[in-house]
């Protein structure tokens, strides 16, 4: 029973597929709107077509896909085993990869928020729009912080070698 209990750390891989194959959707999607932004400047650059907007969809959509990318890594390494990755894609805990998270989401309504300021005809609308995301993005920059301060708290507790990873269980 401890050897299956043990093993089922390895469950995670299933959310992290899931998540690289998101990833490649979103991907794919950016993909084809820059290319329909390209051919709109190009071909039509003369015509007043919504070329800005379509742009922030194709950016939005890289965004999703890097945080998608960001998360799947983070999952690995604490579930599974170690990659050869940049120190910040990766998280001690789900503390920080909730943090992390928070992180790589104030972008993506940014980008969000700009949509709505190019598409709205509605000031007050836009105004809320943007209050509403801005008390978001405050919360989330709060969680980093106090994510970043349970991690140097803990780092001052725990000195670097002795915590268990992934990597070790095997």
């Amino acid at each position: 029973m401890k050897w299956l209990i043990e093993k089922s750390r390895f469950l995670a891989l299933v959310p992290v597929l899931g998540l690289q194959v998101g990833a490649l959707a979103a991907l794919y999607v950016g993909i084809e709107k820059l290319v329909k932004v390209i051919q709109v400047a190009v071909l039509h650059h003369e015509t007043n077509s919504p070329t800005l907007y379509v742009l922030f969809e194709s950016l939005d959509s890289f965004l999703v896909a890097l945080a998608l990318i960001v998360i799947s890594v983070s999952l690995y390494e604490l579930f599974v085993d170690d990659l050869s990755v940049p120190d910040w894609m990766t998280v001690q805990n789900l503390s920080e990869l909730k943090a992390k998270f928070g992180v790589v989401l104030i972008p993506i309504m940014a980008v969000k928020f700009l949509q709505q300021l190019l598409q709205s005809e509605s000031a007050l609308e836009t105004l809320y729009y943007g209050i509403a995301i801005s008390l978001v993005s405050a919360a989330l920059t709060v969680l980093t912080v106090v994510s970043e301060k349970e991690k140097e708290a803990e780092l001052e507790r725990t000195p670097e070698g002795e915590e268990t990873r992934a990597k070790d269980l095997d």
